[in-house]
């Protein structure tokens, strides 16, 4: 498990670096709904980055090739300390979850289901108007609550401090967040943050996917209002700020203080975005992604060619050692080795046509293919003798012990 999870570092890194860029500074030119839309990018690239070898392998003039592979520079012992580290932090960020959403549950008066407020403002069509409103004492703002079926939890002092136009608006705000599932999306985002707790990006990026989530919901609810009902709109959630707690919140609230400015700015001036730099931000996201799977291939050889079709595969795989020296120097590579497979299916007349660099993986190759077992070639009833064949190890360094095969 620690291996895997620090194997996606680099690349969720940089996958995050990118989205908070896009929240931060081209929220104006992209528009709000296609950064929100954009944090899709995070989950797709995990998937990427993740498909199995056979699913984005490269032909390469027939030869079968396999991936040799060994974690780099990190004993057992260290993947143990770590793995430990790793799931302290883990398990305390999901215990903080688990006891804010309990406390937040057990506040809630389900007694009395508040009734929906009486105002001329129109309320979206798409909005859902049975989702139920109820108080509670542990919110200091509205808020959607709840994973699998969320309900709106609002503030002790709702109906003296709105209107009844504020109250209708604040509601539909929060039904927009529930047509928009954003309560699921809250739910993998907190499952993401638990795994990757440790990495400074992931807080970061929580922040501003948070910031994305809320502007597109104002976007939404405001999309046809008059420039009345946004002012009166902009002022309860200066409200709410005011009364908004300091602690830290694990759900996003309607007046959280965090993102007012660029909500009060957003209502002022809307972030229609240019459709050319969306179209041409996409094609990025899509080029990063395919990279990410194309990453994950193994390596091609174009220097060595050869015409021969190789329609064998081993039926007894021994994976070759990784060499020690390769490995504390950080080295990649791969070898060609050409061979015969005996009417027995094994293998013979080994010999390496082609290495990168010369003489580190030879050895080791040569000593993993001499023990592989392959079917025999049957033509009219009689085993024949199978010469010339072509196989190809790639070794690296990020990869698994084993992989699989391509032609």
């Amino acid at each position: 498990m620690i291996e895997w999870v620090i194997s996606q570092q680099a690349m969720l890194t940089v996958v995050l670096a990118l989205l908070i860029f896009c929240e931060r500074f081209l929220t104006n030119q992209l528009g709000t709904k296609f950064v929100y839309k954009a944090w899709l990018l995070i989950p797709v690239a995990l998937v990427m980055n993740n498909l199995p070898v056979d699913l984005v392998s490269i032909s390469a003039n027939s030869i079968s090739r396999y991936i040799v592979g060994i974690n780099p520079n990190v004993s057992g012992s260290q993947f143990s300390v770590l793995f430990w580290l790793w799931a302290t932090g883990a398990s305390a960020v999901a215990a903080y979850i688990l006891v804010h959403h309990i406390s937040l549950f057990r506040s809630i008066d389900k007694k009395h289901v508040v009734p929906s407020p009486k105002s001329t403002v129109s309320v979206g069509s798409n909005t859902s108007p049975s989702l139920s409103a109820y108080y509670s004492n542990k919110a200091s703002t509205p808020m959607l609550f709840g994973f699998l079926k969320p309900v709106v939890l609002l503030p002790s002092y709702f109906k003296t401090a709105f209107s009844g136009t504020q109250q209708a608006l604040i509601l539909e705000h929060e039904r927009v967040h529930n047509q928009h599932k954003d309560n699921v999306w809250n739910a993998i985002a907190l499952a993401f943050t638990v795994l990757f707790w440790f990495n400074p990006a992931t807080w970061l990026a929580l922040k501003s996917f948070r910031s994305s989530q809320e502007l597109a919901c104002d976007n939404s609810v405001l999309a046809n209002k008059s420039p009345d009902e946004k002012l009166i709109y902009a002022k309860a959630l200066v409200c709410c700020a005011e009364h908004n707690s300091k602690a830290v919140n694990l759900y996003p609230t309607f007046g959280e203080k965090s993102t007012m400015m660029k909500r009060l700015n957003a209502i002022k001036t809307p972030h229609k975005g240019n459709k050319l730099l969306a179209a041409g931000t996409a094609a990025i996201f899509a080029l990063i992604t395919a990279n990410m799977a194309l990453a994950n291939a193994p390596l091609h050889n174009t220097e060595h060619k050869q015409s021969k079709v190789n329609d064998a595969a081993p039926v007894e795989f021994v994976s070759p050692a990784y060499p020690e020296a390769a490995e504390k120097g950080n080295i990649e590579g791969f070898v060609v080795l050409q061979f015969d497979i005996t009417k027995t299916g094994s293998t013979d007349n080994i010999t390496v046509v082609n290495a990168t660099p010369d003489g580190i993986f030879d050895e080791s190759a040569k000593a993993a293919l001499k023990q592989w077992k392959y079917k025999p070639a049957i033509k009219g009833g009689v085993a024949r003798r199978q010469t010339g064949l072509l196989v190809q190890l790639d070794y690296k360094l990020d990869q698994p012990l084993t992989a699989g095969t391509e032609k």
